[in-house]
């Protein structure tokens, strides 16, 4: 997948923590739905959030991988524990045909709501990140797990338009650098995973420098021979490091003449 997925993902989510009545049980992967409903800090059963990738498509520029705008299918999965459950805001509701279909309608909606309302950095970012959501859909699923118990479940489909990856070699900069901040606010975890987005972009495996050109404009190999910025074939070490070129020496026989003089 992208890094641009894996950025919109991670802004959804703080979107969505404690906007809904899942509380703060969202996720940023698929799941066992059966699992993760039933464990809850209170011992009671309580909604869940998955969130994940489906599928991440770009249009390269030539041999630029991370290319242009980046089409993504953001994939959101409400699931509701399969008894009667005591929801914020003194709601209850008993899970059946009737019950599910009212608490994953009202999530729906407030899984919406949550980009639009809440924390206005986050929001500010998750629309600096998305410049067009192209359509959405949203259906009612069970989920059963090998003639398991079934688990009421609201998918949602998210179709994003945004922007491109960030290029490589480069220090993080615009919105990427903004969700380094935020990022880092939230403590230890959050350092962690900006720490990590940081070094794919600013230190991308220590690619030399013409290299990193190379990747980020999509050159090949002979342009960049051209353009003069690759080193001497044979002048780089076992690492991909070169020497730097200190003096040119060549043999004193030689004279060097100007184009005029050339028969």
């Amino acid at each position: 997948m992208s890094l641009i997925s894996l950025a919109t993902r991670t802004v959804l989510r703080q979107l969505l923590l404690g906007r809904t009545w899942a509380g703060d049980l969202v996720v940023d992967q698929p799941l066992d739905p059966i699992a993760e409903v039933m464990r809850h800090a209170t011992g009671k059963p309580a909604p869940v959030i998955a969130i994940y990738t489906a599928e991440a498509k770009g249009e390269p520029c030539g041999l630029e991988t991370q290319g242009g705008p980046q089409a993504i299918k953001m994939m959101v999965y409400v699931y509701l524990p399969p008894s009667r459950i005591d929801l914020p805001d003194g709601v209850s509701l008993e899970i059946d045909n009737v019950g599910s279909a009212l608490a994953l309608n009202i999530m729906g909606r407030q899984v919406d709501a949550a980009m639009h309302f809440g924390n206005t950095d986050w929001i500010a970012l998750w629309r600096k990140f998305v410049t067009r959501i192209a359509e959405k859909t949203s259906r009612f699923i069970l989920v059963q797990i090998e003639q398991g118990v079934p688990i009421p479940c609201l998918e949602i489909q998210y179709e994003l338009t945004c922007v491109a990856d960030a290029d490589f070699g480069k220090p993080i900069y615009g919105g990427w650098l903004k969700l380094d901040a935020l990022l880092r606010a939230k403590g230890t975890e959050g350092a962690d995973l900006a720490d990590l987005i940081k070094g794919l972009i600013e230190g991308p495996q220590g690619l030399p420098d013409y290299e990193q050109f190379q990747v980020n404009f999509g050159l090949s190999a002979s342009a960049v021979d051209a353009i003069g910025i690759a080193p001497v074939l044979g002048s780089a070490d076992d690492d991909g490091n070169v020497p730097p070129l200190n003096e040119v020496t060549g043999d004193p026989e030689i004279t060097v003449v100007g184009p005029s003089e050339v028969p």
